[in-house]
């Protein structure tokens, strides 16, 4: 049995480029959206999504099998300033986000710009290789025009990240069997608040934090009702197959766990290795609406799957 969770949870990116003249104090800015590279989405499976920035000269639109950015200038691993940034939780769709800022000093990456990229894995500021591209976007004017910009040489620039992770709106329904009995599943996000846009889905969240409950399913900025019975005993993560853009997780409940004379209505889930999204997913019998029943002579398996995309 396979939940869907949801077939896209929205990903959006923002780059920020601030100029500062070292002996004027001139600032200049520029802020323009990015394109989210296929290389990037799968990297959200693998492990932390940025590590590093990359300018270059190029003029080249961006195509989202980029694996490049041609006429480096140069890269920066300084990391200026990192963490969460604004978010949205009062109308959907939620979203938050998180931001990284590099910075070149003078003197470096000095020159034209016209392509900015953010990098993951291993990057070297010093011979400008990098392991992979997570976004890549050609420099914009405020009216979304490809512009050119020059670096001075005493000039500092700060170039900010900042990706959006959005809650996906509606929720996902369908039916799956369970021990031979059919069931309508509605999958939501929970506690979207507590949402974090660093995503790493190479593990699953802390499974002590997660849950089953008698109750239905809250909104999407609260958990499931009723009595919390028991976390799932364990939780395992399958493989992941480049270009497919979701991870499954079995989650299994062995004879001791989850048993309650209700029976299991609703699950409160985490996903990601730091618990960056929260989902609870209902079941209800379709031909009497009553719940999953579970005892101490039963072991039980789940399976949950977690996609992403664009927004």
């Amino acid at each position: 049995m396979t939940a869907t969770v949801n077939n896209h949870m929205g990903l959006k990116g923002i780059f920020n480029l601030k100029f500062t003249n070292v002996k004027t104090g001139e600032v200049r800015e520029h802020e323009f959206t990015n394109l989210i590279l296929n290389s990037g989405l799968d990297r959200v499976a693998a492990g932390t999504l940025i590590a590093g920035c990359v300018l270059g000269s190029g003029s080249s639109t961006p195509a989202v099998t980029d694996t490049t950015i041609s006429s480096i200038l140069g890269t920066s691993t300084s990391l200026n300033a990192t963490g969460t940034s604004t978010a949205n939780t009062t109308t959907p769709p939620y979203w938050c986000s998180y931001y990284w800022t590099y910075r070149f000093l003078e003197g470096k990456a000095t020159g034209n710009i016209s392509q900015v990229a953010m990098a993951y894995g291993t990057v070297n500021a010093t011979t400008d290789a990098y392991s992979g591209l997570f976004s890549l976007a050609l420099v914009k004017d405020s009216g979304g025009t490809p512009i050119t910009i020059t670096k001075l040489a005493d000039e500092v620039l700060d170039v900010t990240y900042t990706l959006q992770l959005y809650c996906p709106a509606a929720d996902a329904t369908g039916i799956v069997d369970i021990s031979g009995e059919s069931y309508n599943y509605i999958a939501r996000p929970t506690q979207a608040a507590y949402w974090r846009a660093d995503l790493n889905f190479s593990s699953v969240g802390n499974s002590a934090l997660q849950n089953t409950f008698t109750g239905a399913i809250g909104t999407q900025l609260t958990y499931p009702s009723g009595t919390s019975i028991s976390p799932p005993t364990s939780s395992t993560l399958a493989s992941y197959t480049t270009g497919n853009y979701y991870r499954d997780v079995a989650y299994f409940w062995d004879l001791n766990a989850g048993n309650h004379a209700s029976g299991i209505k609703s699950l409160y889930l985490l996903m990601g290795d730091s618990n960056q999204t929260v989902w609870q997913i209902q079941y209800t019998k379709v031909s009497d609406s009553t719940s999953i029943p579970k005892t101490a002579a039963q072991r039980l398996t789940l399976n949950v799957r977690y996609s992403w995309g664009r927004v």
